[in-house]
This record gives C-alpha cells, structure tokens and sequence, in this order.
C-alpha cells in the first residue's frame, strides 16, 4: 500500500447512474471513480460525522 497523500480538490459531476467523483492529491494524481446516490449519502454523512466530532472536540 503506498503512502496517503495530501487530498488538493475533488468534483462530484453528474453521470447516469449515479455520480462522477474526480479526486486529485498533491502528487497530482487523479483517481476517477463512479458512485451511486446511496454511496454519496454515506460519504456526506461521515463527513458530517467527522466534522462534528471534531467540532465537539474543540478543533
């Protein structure tokens, strides 16, 4: 498994069938993956999740 790199932008595009995610890093990397409504839903609420942890954590 190679090392994370720093996240510099994503695009969340409409496609059929679901959602286009373009991930980009640092490095300049691009990753391009396909995702569903359900799976968007569940990336927004952990983000949330995280979010509010980190709030409540005074960060």
């Amino acid at each position: 498994m190679s090392d994370p790199k720093k996240l510099v932008r994503v695009v969340i595009t409409d496609v059929p069938g679901g959602y286009e995610l373009t991930i980009e890093a640092d490095d300049g990397h691009v990753l391009r993956v396909i995702a569903t409504a359900d799976q968007v839903e569940a990336l927004a609420r952990q983000f949330t999740k995280v979010a509010e942890d980190d709030e409540q954590a005074g960060g």
